[in-house]
């Protein structure tokens, strides 16, 4: 497996995607997967760069805009990256996408996964990426990735630069929006997938009494963000956007953690909460608070087993929630460092800080089902 991974701050989206084009080209890719930030105007001749540059018709291109993007280099705030495989011809990958998420999430998913299962044949797919327009109940879609497939499906909902107003999704020669965008992979694809969503439990459990959506009216017997007040000593503030979680417990499953992000943005009023998912009525749930400290141990550690492991990338694919990155600040760049730190800093790296992330958990029996998830990072490396 050839990997190359590269990046652009050039503020015309052609003359962006032909530059990355020409570095990535000396490899004759097969697959990129391209995350830009929402600046670009016309996303559509970013895509359009990468084809005329490259010359290669059947190239496979899937992708999504970002709060930004990480690269090998770092993160950035501005432009473009891109991450290059080459298998010579011992992977498969196919992408397919379907419109309208945002009023249909559950049945755009599945038309989205069907078609991608359909286009493979007999030739089934080891692993999945998949990206999403993030105005659209993630939980409804988590619902399909999680009982409709069990193949491995990584990736996120797609984000712009915190204004929560716009963002495009790649496919192939296509910038898209409103819609879900999934890559099949099939073959000798050897991966690892490893997820990071460690959080302070504060407080006692409660169980959501009613819930709608992705809009949380009550828990405990109390006003959904009263019971927060309860368990934390403190109100919900603008400034604790993905900061505070809920997370789901599951006392059939202990180690199955999901966590969903309190958005204030969502609150349909000051008494109920808003969250980046939703949560079925009559689930227990626990508040979480992000720390700094935890957040940034945790990386250290994924990669770090990982090696232990003895897993040798070639190339890695970072989802990692952008509240990760407000709450951390420029210190974001140890998702970064904790991967050259282990595996070297020659390492191709693509990613984008997402609102939303998908990807399955760890257990003693392998893979869990596919899973969305808030205010966590995951981390695909793909070996030889």
């Amino acid at each position: 497996m050839k990997a190359c991974s590269t990046s652009t701050n050039a503020a015309d989206p052609y003359r962006a995607g032909t530059m990355m084009g020409d570095v990535l080209a000396a490899i004759n890719p097969e697959v990129i997967f391209l995350f830009s930030t929402v600046h670009y105007e016309n996303p559509q001749e970013l895509v359009e760069g990468l084809y005329d540059s490259i010359g290669n018709d059947d190239l496979v291109i899937i992708g999504s805009t970002g709060d930004g993007f990480f690269e090998s280099e770092g993160p950035r705030d501005i432009g473009a990256c891109a991450l290059a495989l080459n298998s010579e011809g011992l992977v498969r990958w196919r992408a397919s996408h379907a419109l309208g998420v945002g009023e249909q999430p559950a049945q755009t998913a599945r038309t989205a996964l069907s078609d991608a299962l359909q286009a493979c044949g007999d030739d089934k797919p080891t692993c999945m990426f998949m990206v999403s327009d993030f105005r659209a109940d993630a939980s409804q879609i988590e619902k399909v990735l999680e009982f409709e497939t069990d193949i491995p499906i990584v990736g996120g909902f797609a984000a712009d630069d915190n204004k929560m107003a716009s963002c495009t999704l790649y496919a192939n020669r296509r910038a898209l929006s409103d819609a879900v965008v999934v890559m099949t992979a099939s073959g000798e694809l050897h991966f690892d997938i490893s997820i990071g969503n460690t959080l302070n439990a504060v407080g006692q459990p409660g169980i959501i009494d009613k819930a709608e959506g992705a809009t949380i009216f009550s828990i405990d017997g109390t006003d959904a963000m009263d019971f927060i007040e309860r368990e934390t000593g403190k109100p919900v503030l603008q400034s604790d956007r993905g900061i505070t979680s809920l997370s789901i417990i599951d006392s059939d499953e202990p180690d199955i953690t999901r966590l969903r992000s309190i958005v204030p943005d969502f609150s349909v009023s000051e008494r109920f909460l808003g969250l980046y998912g939703g949560i079925e009525q009559g689930k227990t749930v626990q508040v979480c608070l992000a720390q700094p400290e935890t957040i940034i141990s945790e990386v250290y550690s994924i990669a770090e087993k990982a090696r232990k492991r003895g897993v040798k990338p070639v190339a890695a694919l970072i989802v990692s929630c952008v509240g990760r990155k407000w709450l951390l600040g420029h210190e974001i760049e140890h998702e970064i460092r904790a991967l050259a730190e282990h595996f070297g800093s020659a390492l191709p790296i693509a990613g984008f800080p997402s609102f939303g992330e998908i990807g399955p958990l760890k257990t003693a029996k392998g893979y869990s089902r596919n899973l969305f998830h808030n205010m966590t990072y995951v981390l695909l490396l793909i070996s030889e």
